[in-house]
């Protein structure tokens, strides 16, 4: 399965595809991905998950965890009186959200059926708020100088190819936040598929080579015509070659905040 969807709403911009791996083709598999973008008078949250190989309904636990954290976050941001959200405020909201997805997985099946990682951002007014579990990488970028960037790296395992997720008992100790300047307009969330061939390693950076013709592109054009280049780009054959994993990107742009 691929999904893919676009929005501009007045100043934010956002465009999100993912694309079913070739391994998973092979053997018939859907697509372990997820992501969800919700954006409201000001306020955005967005989300890209990834579902464990290893877990049977690791699609469905990626699904429910990205839909239950943008639509939470984004009620709580709307129904608060001030303008600025304190940060332990909103990380307390993401924990009992994490905590509500775990409980109503759990109803469904044992919860290492559902495992999934987590990257995810929420804009408001001139706040970035970058919270992260597992592998995946988020970058952020200054439009007006794009060597500015921030980046949240990859949690991995200690074994090759392993990481943490959201179903796991010591889910907590593994969920890192943090605050990003309002400088960094333009987001990049993505899983490791895509993360293979979209970022640079050793360190962690954006591959400026693909993302800045990315963003180019898709702040040029109308919300159809984003979609559909963005899911393309993400299932060209030439990716093929370099992972065989679903990739899950999400471009974010948000012109309207002040540095």
């Amino acid at each position: 399965m691929t999904q893919t969807t676009s929005k501009r709403a007045q100043t934010v911009h956002f465009v999100g595809a993912a694309v079913r791996g070739q391994g998973h083709l092979k053997t018939n598999q859907p697509c372990q991905d997820a992501w969800q973008v919700a954006s409201e008078a000001g306020a955005t949250v967005a989300c890209v998950c990834d579902g464990a190989g290893s877990a049977k309904h690791s699609d469905q636990g990626a699904k429910k965890l990205s839909q239950m954290v943008c639509d939470n976050l984004l009620n709580y941001v709307l129904a608060q009186p001030s303008a600025v959200i304190a940060e332990p405020e909103l990380v307390n909201q993401l924990c009992d959200t994490l905590a509500q997805c775990r409980k109503a997985l759990a109803n469904q099946g044992p919860l290492n059926d559902y495992h999934a990682t987590l990257c995810g951002l929420v804009q408001h007014q001139q706040q970035n708020l970058v919270f992260h579990l597992g592998d995946g990488l988020i970058i952020g970028i200054n439009p007006d100088d794009w060597q500015d960037f921030i980046v949240s790296e990859p949690e991995n395992g200690d074994f090759a190819e392993t990481t943490y997720f959201f179903t796991l008992d010591d889910w907590q100790s593994h969920l890192r936040v943090m605050c990003a300047p309002a400088r960094y307009k333009i987001w990049f969330l993505m899983s490791d598929g895509c993360a293979s061939f979209a970022a640079k390693t050793h360190p962690y950076a954006p591959d400026l080579k693909f993302l800045k013709p990315v963003h180019s592109y898709l702040a040029s054009v109308d919300s159809e015509l984003a979609s559909q280049a963005l899911m393309a780009t993400l299932d060209d054959p030439r990716t093929h070659s370099i992972t065989q994993d679903d990739k899950t990107l999400v471009w974010l742009y948000n012109s309207s905040l002040a540095v």
